[in-house]
Formats: C-alpha cells, sequence, structure tokens
C-alpha cells in the first residue's frame, strides 16, 4: 500500500527547503508534490516519497506538524482526456475524492493519478469492481 504525507507548514522562506533538506540527507527520494495554501500564511505540503515511513518519523522528530494517509494509486492515460476518462470511472463507482494529486513514471511510460479518500478499503473495492486497477506501490514509488 501507498502512502502520503501531509506536511503543515508556515510560509516562511525556510520551511519548505528545510523538509526536502531533511529527506535529502536520508536519501529520501521525492516522487510527487503539491503545496497548497501559502499565500494565506500556512500551507499543505502534500509529499509521495519512496520511503514514507521513514520520511514521517524523520520529519516528526524535526518537530514537524505530519500526518501519514494510505492511498489509492490508479494508472490513467496520459494524454489529453485521460485525468478526465479517470473521473469518470471513479465518479461511477461512487467514489468521493479528499485529496489527489498526480506523478508521471516517465521510464514506464505511466500517468498515475493519486487518491485520498475516507474509506481506503471499501473504494478499492469499488474501483476493482468497476474494473480499475490500483497499482502496487513498488510502481507508485518508482522502485
Amino acid at each position: 500500500m501507498a502512502f502520503t504525507l501531509s506536511v503543515f507548514l508556515e510560509n516562511k522562506i525556510t520551511r519548505f527547503e528545510e523538509v526536502t533538506a531533511s529527506l535529502r540527507s536520508e536519501r529520501i527520494n521525492i516522487r510527487s508534490l503539491s503545496l497548497t495554501g501559502m499565500p494565506h500564511g500556512w500551507g499543505i505540503l502534500n509529499l509521495l516519497v519512496d520511503q514514507p515511513e521513514r520520511a514521517y518519523k524523520l520529519l516528526s522528530d524535526k518537530g514537524n506538524s505530519v500526518s501519514m494517509e494510505e492511498v489509492i494509486a490508479v494508472a490513467m492515460e496520459d494524454e489529453a482526456g485521460g485525468l478526465d476518462e479517470m473521473l469518470l470511472k471513479i465518479a461511477k463507482a461512487g467514489i468521493h475524492v479528499e485529496n489527489a494529486y498526480t506523478r508521471l513514471i516517465a521510464e514506464k511510460n505511466i500517468a498515475v493519478l493519486l487518491l485520498v479518500v475516507q474509506d481506503f478499503i471499501e473504494a478499492k473495492k469499488r474501483l476493482e469492481a468497476n474494473h480499475v486497477v490500483v497499482l502496487d506501490d513498488k510502481i507508485v514509488y518508482g522502485k
């Protein structure tokens, strides 16, 4: 199973870099990220890293407010409309998405949609029942 980390960041020049420097020092590779809400003084940094458990402990130990959530990763076509097609399948399966971001795995020519949902187990069952393949975490992390 794949995990995403969410780090609560104050909007100060060094805060984002402190997180990336910490991960770099431990050779934890960031595979995808999104940063939201910074103009309001605080933001959320969502990270997909190749070693989420280690990254969680490292960032927590350094005093960051961080959470780790399981994500569902699905492959989609890397072309115009690929995301829309996948979102139609997700809607058909009756899944409410709380958070989402993407990752491109160029060497495998795979576009990945990462989904945070309320009920991971139920969402995974519904996706599979609707013929949506949930990717193995080794593919997601690029190992």
